[in-house]
């Protein structure tokens, strides 16, 4: 799939647009596996700076298409060109609506190319006034007016003014032709962008498997390109592309043997624990260098960085399988929510990730993992409260053999020491014992570990991402977690969005779910806007686990409204009573638990499936808050 936002300052502002795609398609289609959708998006240029666009191409027009080209820099913006003609055809109209003294057109410098000429086409004087992100609409159209222009022309912004003035006004409209020629550009940019992507990411990936440091550095001694193996030599991370070798906190010999105009070869120095041979060589078109590669190969490394313990890692299947682009997303929170997780994936820095059961918190873990400078390395996942108490110890540090009954002859090493040069990721961080959380603080502040019934020390390299669905504050006022364990954790911290704050992605998790498991079944818009007005107390978990009993409810391979009452049985009307209502939802968990089971009649199974967890979690937490 394709996506195609069509960026507008409000809906329906391009007459058609669905059917004109539609037709366009027809004659320009995607390949057989892909096929083009587009969303309009409503963004005005005035908060344009807010915005967060999902999408593989930007059609837009004027200031619109100054303003994001700027900011979308990892997505191509295509402008919807206004031709003279349509100009022309709006001039006219204006001066046989209003037969103006002067008509003043205000717009973005792309769109008044050209019409310098048009007074002579036309039967009204014109001036015109460049509109730029610099400029507010307001003071142009009081200009234009002071200066004697009786009619405005312009966007959505400046008329709307114009309007509250009670000067005439006229949109440029944006013709048939105008999208239609848009369109064209867009598909063909699309996929001209797509096959420079695959290229350069088949570059990178060759690249990061190489065992020296690479970078490539343009003629102005910016960085184009820097491996997965430069970025850990220097400490360098992610957020690197066109940044100025000086940028970054390096000795200043090196500085000097990266930026000046000599080639090197073998030249030996070291940093971070790397004795390095440096060669640097231009790359020359023509009579012209254009740039340099320079590489860093490694001569010795005080680290012990073993390739072969990251090989068995992997195979032992600590791998992560997702990636940032696998979240199903749509809205504005989502956004905010991703973008503030790949800006933290960059760093080394501990994670806490805080929301409630069924938001999708080891996704992120797996995503912020995928888009670090571990990502080679191994992703071990905890499930803290799936461990007994009397066995977590073992797991997370590991033992040696004969140190306690039922322990294994060869000793086994803990999860610590296989997410060594990778992420460990700890789910529910609030159900570790005190007892094990001093421990836990140990290995975060010295970076070692000693296994039960050992005596030597480990040294182990691993970034730790935790997650938690409780108040860890609360925890440590009872003193039921560690308050220095906690500020450890806490170094960065990432809030998920319940499914509530979040209603616009519903249907499209819906229809992801079906088409990956169910790819048959379809579901109609009723039944879709159902599920929408459900606040799912249990989040994703529980929504998926209601699309699987849709599908197996489901009629002649289609989930129509009655499917979801079936499916939803104590649902009396669209509103889905027995789930918890907003107001509900903000009262404590042994609330909320309660309120599940007095509406599944205390069926505890159908209790979790409501709450989005599992039987033995709803079991401990009854017990917890002694609600039987």
């Amino acid at each position: 799939m394709i996506r195609i936002a069509l960026v507008v300052p409000h809906k329906d502002f391009i007459p058609n647009a669905a059917t004109i795609l539609e037709q366009h398609n027809k004659m320009y289609a995607a390949s057989d596996s892909e096929q083009y959708v587009m969303e309009e998006v409503i963004v005005n240029s005035r908060n344009s700076d807010d915005v967060h666009i999902k999408a593989d191409i930007v059609l837009t027009r004027g200031l619109l298409a100054e303003i994001l080209a700027k900011l979308s820099a990892d997505i191509p913006v295509v402008e919807i060109s206004v031709p003279t003609a349509d100009i022309l055809r709006t001039i006219r109209s204006c001066i046989q609506l209003y037969d103006p003294a002067q008509i003043g057109i205000i717009a973005a410098g792309n769109m008044l190319a050209g019409i310098s000429g048009l007074s002579d086409l036309c039967e009204a004087p014109i001036k015109t006034y460049v509109l730029s992100p610099n400029w507010n609409n307001e003071a142009l159209v009081d200009q234009a007016v002071s200066e004697g222009c009786d009619v405005i022309i312009g966007g959505v912004n400046t008329c709307r003014y114009a309007e509250m003035i009670h000067i005439p006004n006229m949109i440029i409209q944006t013709s048939r032709e105008a999208f239609w020629n848009a369109l064209t550009t867009a598909k063909r940019t699309c996929m001209i962008y797509r096959r420079e992507q695959e290229k350069s990411l088949h570059m990178q990936s060759i690249l990061d498997i190489s065992h020296d440091g690479i970078i490539f550095i343009d003629a102005s001694r910016r960085i184009t390109t820097l491996n997965l193996k430069a970025q850990t030599i220097l400490r360098i991370d992610g957020n690197y592309l066109g940044k100025r070798i000086s940028d970054f906190l390096l000795p200043v010999e090196l500085k000097h043997i990266f930026s000046d105009n000599k080639e090197y070869s073998d030249e030996p120095f070291t940093i971070n624990g790397y004795t390095l041979s440096i060669s640097k060589t231009f790359i020359k078109t023509k009579a012209f260098i254009s740039g340099a590669i320079i590489n860093l190969q490694i001569v010795s490394d005080s680290h012990g960085t073993d390739d072969s313990s990251k090989k068995s890692s992997s195979g032992s299947g600590f791998i992560a399988k997702l990636h940032f682009d696998d979240i199903i997303w749509k809205s504005p929170a989502m956004a905010q929510t991703i973008h503030t997780a790949q800006r933290y994936s960059l760093t080394e820095a501990n994670i806490l990730l805080i929301g409630e059961s069924g938001t999708g918190k080891e996704i992120f873990a797996q995503s912020i993992h995928n888009a670090s400078l571990r990502k080679n390395g191994p992703f071990v996942a905890v499930n803290c409260a799936a461990i007994p108490d009397n066995l977590l110890e073992s797991e997370l540090l590991g033992y040696e053999s004969g140190s306690f009954t039922g322990a294994k002859k060869s000793g086994k090493p803990g999860l610590f020491e296989l997410a060594h040069h990778g992420t460990i990721f700890l789910d529910e961080i609030g159900e570790i014992p005190l007892a094990l959380q001093a421990k836990l603080l140990r290995v975060i502040q010295e970076k070692e570990i000693i296994r039960i019934g050992a005596s030597n020390v480990i040294q182990v390299d691993v970034r730790i991402v935790a997650a938690t669905n409780k108040n860890l504050e609360k925890l440590v006022d009872e003193g039921r977690f560690r308050e220095d364990l906690f500020y450890r954790l806490d170094v960065l911290r990432i809030s998920i969005p319940p499914l509530r704050q979040r209603k616009e992605d519903i249907p499209l998790l819906v229809l992801d779910y079906l088409e990956k498991n169910f790819p048959g079944i379809s579901i109609n818009d009723g039944a879709l806007h159902m599920l929408s007005l459900a606040p799912w107390p249990g989040n994703v978990r529980h929504l998926f686990n209601v699309c699987e009993r849709l599908a197996v409810l489901s009629t002649d391979s289609r989930i129509d409204e009655e499917c979801v009452r079936m499916a939803l049985p104590s649902a009396k009307t669209e509103h889905v009573s027995f789930a918890l209502s907003e107001a509900e939802l903000g009262e404590d968990e042994c609330a909320a638990i309660r309120k599940a089971l007095e509406n599944c009649h205390f069926n505890r199974a159908e209790a979790a499936k409501i709450l989005g967890m599992s039987r033995t979690t709803l079991w401990r937490k009854i017990r917890e808050y002694q609600i039987l």
